[in-house]
């Protein structure tokens, strides 16, 4: 068959080019997801030393909390970090990016007066537990940390842009929440004192954070 009676094969050419293309570019993944932490062992202060647990006696599982910011975990353990001898802590929250898209639920807070917009973004927060090596007990709290300040933080997912706002009484005292969040994507949130009273906002991404775990009492 001659080249003329074929008049398909140009098109059928370029449509393989631009599929080559498309596999040569794939979504390229977020730097800032990948997280270089360590695990420390601290007091309540988050400032004080304690005794480290030796690895053999203690493991760490990292579920989410979805659709709110408090309470019990709602998703498996499937962050899997990459944690050393030394107590070094990696983890790719690119990787574990599609199990969490399906875990998340409507945004539902167990706080009063709390609001999202739009209403249907969800949102989900990596909530760290430190167990029983062979149990399901827990042996201590853990708790994100600013390496630099040693400001706890909470580190949320949220699928769209969204503003999650409101004011609750905290011993008396008024606690806001006032996070901007302006696309997809993970943030770091911590307690922020003003002259108006506390509030929780988005920060900037850390240089380095800290896993600290601390007495339960």
């Amino acid at each position: 068959m001659s080249r003329s009676a074929r008049p398909w094969l140009p098109a059928l050419a370029a449509l393989a080019m631009l599929a080559g293309c498309s596999r040569q570019a794939p979504v390229s993944p977020h730097a800032e997801w990948l997280i270089h932490s360590r695990i420390v062992f601290l007091m309540q202060d988050l400032t004080t030393a304690r005794v480290a647990l030796p690895p053999s006696q203690f493991r760490l599982v990292f579920p989410y909390i979805a659709g709110d910011l408090y309470g019990a975990p709602t998703t498996g353990d499937f962050v899997q970090p990459v944690i050393g001898a030394d107590y070094r802590l990696d983890m790719d929250l690119n990787a574990s990016l599609p199990a969490l898209l399906v875990s998340l639920e409507p945004t539902d807070f167990s706080l009063p007066n709390l609001t999202i917009e739009p209403s249907q973004a969800r949102i989900a927060r990596l909530a760290p537990l430190a167990l029983e090596p062979d149990g399901i007990e827990q042996v201590g709290r853990v708790e994100w940390v600013d390496s630099a300040t040693r400001q706890p933080l909470m580190l949320l997912y949220v699928d769209r842009a969204a503003r999650l706002s409101g004011e609750i009484d905290s011993g008396g005292k008024p606690l806001r929440y006032d996070l901007r969040m302006a696309a997809p994507g993970y943030y770091w949130v911590a307690r922020q004192t003003s002259q108006d009273g506390d509030v929780y906002r988005v920060v900037p991404w850390p240089s380095q954070v800290l896993l600290a775990i601390t007495p339960l009492k």
